[in-house]
């Protein structure tokens, strides 16, 4: 029957074919068959494993590079100037992941920079004391401040500090809310020269590269504020008291910062203490006080001079020319390297450290010893991240992921300004060579 299924004998054992018979219809041998079964393994565990951890981009914001920008936890926010730059600015919000638009509003002023916090976006100009205070979720202006002389110390916890210098040499320090701008004390100070906290943003450029971006760390609970002639008043954030004040004995040049000549005077405070290191017709000492009385604790003569701040087990000081690391506990010197112009803590024992060159390059150092970990090229870490420049390709900026302890890399970008890059997790956020601001999903 032409349609019958054909039986099969299972109880008869089937012929062996020749060993000449199955070569030459193409059966591969033994060792043969071997490899190609595991080549197979091999492709289909390929095939199952998943993809490569690397950023992908998720947002390019606006045509053209922003004036300003920051991060949120689940949004971008960039300024654009207006048709006049000096009198129009465009405010907008990106929602992350996903990239659309969420508001835009416009601004009279100028805006060159901007700062979240609780909800509040705040818009400063690069070249006027104009602010503007914006909803952050809504983009609507809340208040404006236009006032000469005014400036922002910090802006933390819904609350803004304002330092406002008077014509007579005074200067007002008022606290006030940041969503209405309503006072919530004020307080006139004699010459006020520095606000010396060292939980308020920094102006060093490495001293912000593993932190993140918002304007205070756990936020204050204090004022340092320095004045001309050397007297120090702390005050209470919270509601602008006097916790403790002292005089330094000495008077604080016109420019205090970045100025090493023969006679120096750097005062900074590190935690509970301030420090001032002074050169004096070639004579050398560093001081240490506590706060917020001003009590002496302990005094070197003949060490390094320079900028003191914590590096966590050691305190870095540094006049550009070297680094030292110094005890603590008495100010003794436990290392000194010539090698880098300055060295900021990492939070895990290690030191980021850059060294003289124009376009310097970085290295982690042990902060105890001061000991060569590893080398980093020409590169920026930023929130858990090292931005590296390409050696060969002009712009190109490979981008590393360090938070787990090793770096690996996780992707590139064309960029001309990593120092301008922000990170807030999982979101990394850069200027870029075509133009718009973008921003990345860091895996």
């Amino acid at each position: 029957m032409a349609d019958a299924v054909p039986m099969i004998d299972l109880d008869e054992r089937p012929r062996a074919e020749p060993e000449s018979a199955s070569l030459r219809f193409g059966a591969a041998p033994r060792p043969v068959r071997l490899l190609g079964a595991l080549v197979a393994v091999l492709v289909t565990l390929a095939a199952a494993a998943p993809p490569a951890r690397t950023m992908r981009p998720i947002l390019a914001a606006g045509g053209t590079a922003a004036a300003a920008f920051t991060l949120g936890p689940d949004a971008l926010y960039t300024a654009s100037f207006g048709a006049n730059p000096e009198s129009e600015s465009g405010i907008r919000r990106y929602a992350l992941p996903g990239g659309e638009q969420l508001w835009a509003t416009s601004l009279p002023q100028n805006v060159q920079n901007l700062t979240l916090d609780g909800g509040v976006l705040l818009a400063r100009s690069g070249t006027a004391p104009r602010m503007s205070f914006l909803d952050a979720a809504e983009g609507k202006v809340l208040w404006q401040l236009d006032e000469p002389n005014a400036a922002v110390i910090t802006l933390s916890r819904g609350r803004v500090l304002l330092r406002i210098d008077t014509e007579d040499g005074r200067t007002e320090l008022r606290l006030a809310s940041a969503r209405t701008g309503a006072p919530i004390w004020s307080r006139v100070l004699a010459g006020v020269g520095e606000i010396l906290n060292d939980d308020l943003p920094s102006d060093r450029p490495a001293a912000t590269l593993d932190r993140t971006e918002a304007p205070f760390f756990g936020g204050p609970d204090r004022i340092v504020a320095l004045g001309v002639d050397g007297h120090v008043t702390t005050l209470r954030f919270a509601d602008g008291s006097v916790l403790g004040a002292g005089e330094l004995g000495v008077r604080l040049p016109n420019a205090s910062a970045g100025a090493f000549q023969a006679n120096f005077i750097g005062v900074t405070v590190s935690g509970d203490q301030l420090y001032v290191s002074r050169r004096d017709r070639g004579r050398a000492s560093l001081t240490a006080y506590w706060l917020p009385e001003l009590t002496l604790r302990w005094r070197t003569r003949g060490g390094p001079t320079g900028f003191v701040h914590g590096c966590g087990p050691v305190l870095c000081i540094s006049d550009s020319r070297w680094v030292s690391g110094l005890d603590p506990g008495d100010g003794s010197v436990r290392w000194s390297d010539p090698a880098w112009s300055n060295a900021f803590e990492r939070g895990d024992g290690t030191l980021l450290a850059y060294d003289q060159q124009e376009k310097p390059e970085s290295a982690i150092l042990d902060a105890r010893t001061g000991a060569l970990r590893r080398k980093l090229g020409r590169t920026l870490t930023i929130g858990g991240l090292e931005l590296r420049e390409d050696s060969k390709v002009a712009g190109r900026t490979w981008v590393a992921d360090a938070a787990d302890g090793t770096a690996h890399t996780v992707g590139s970008m064309q960029t001309a300004a990593p120092y301008g890059c922000l990170v807030q997790r999982p979101y990394l956020a850069c200027p870029t060579s075509a133009g718009p601001t973008t921003v990345w999903q860091i895996p």
